[in-house]
């Protein structure tokens, strides 16, 4: 057994299991070793592609606060595109893109976190009267959400 004190042995170990881990397909991701590896071994070891959707988001949802939720953060996302996800895309990360003028910021939640929203009673479903008998593909109700629930892109919260 090689001692844990020869740190070139170990990195490069790390190294190749690093090769062998990037080369199959991940549930409903790719990974892929990253290039700078080339030239600083101890950067971050892989990039990940996932499937994403995005949500521009320019009309503020002024009766938010019905939901609990501020007007000046609130954002709505179509019921029926939970449900389309959950049956087609159960790993996708939505990215929402908002600007409202005043607040403007680009935010980032995988399905699970939006459910996870949903499911805890934060998040309330917003029924449109005047959708009723919508025909044209409308949605006839939102989910009412708060921006500040999920992560920037950027790394803040």
């Amino acid at each position: 057994m090689e001692s844990t004190e020869n740190k070139l042995f170990w990195c490069d170990i790390g190294a190749e299991a690093e090769k062998r881990f990037a080369a199959p397909m991940l549930g409903a991701c790719s990974v892929f070793l990253n290039p700078a590896k080339i030239e600083n071994k101890y950067t971050h070891d892989f990039f990940i592609v996932m499937p994403c959707d995005l949500k521009t988001i320019r009309t503020r949802f002024n009766t938010s606060s019905r939901y609990g939720v501020n007007s000046k953060t609130a954002f709505t996302i179509n019921k029926k595109d939970i449900e389309r996800y959950s049956e087609k895309y159960p790993d996708i990360i939505i990215i929402f893109d908002i600007d409202y003028g005043d607040f403007q910021t680009v935010r980032y939640a995988s399905l699970s976190d939006l459910k996870r929203a949903i499911s805890s009673g934060y998040a309330k479903l917003h029924e449109y009267q005047n959708r009723v008998d919508d025909v044209s593909g409308n949605a006839k109700s939102s989910y009412v959400m708060d921006a500040l629930w999920f992560k920037e892109f950027g790394g803040k919260k």
